[in-house]
């Protein structure tokens, strides 16, 4: 199981309230997405977004409903 796939399985559970996310610009066929097709509906805030030298971007997310939902 890889990052991507434990990311979705957490954020599936409601298990995640903030994320990091590495974006870099290089193409590797069509790419490989965070989220698949069928994934449930998630509404995300920037909190920030970071630039490297290299074109790498590393936005920080909050779940919207954090705050909204009750404790687990």
């Amino acid at each position: 199981m890889g990052g991507g796939e434990l990311a979705r399985d957490f954020l599936q559970d409601d298990l995640v309230d903030e994320l990091y996310i590495g974006v870099v610009p290089v193409l590797i066929g069509e790419g490989l997405p965070l989220f698949l097709p069928g994934f449930p509906q998630r509404e995300f805030s920037l909190l920030e977004n970071k630039t490297f030298s290299k074109g790498m971007d590393r936005p920080k997310v909050r779940l919207a409903s954090v705050g909204k939902r009750s404790k687990k």
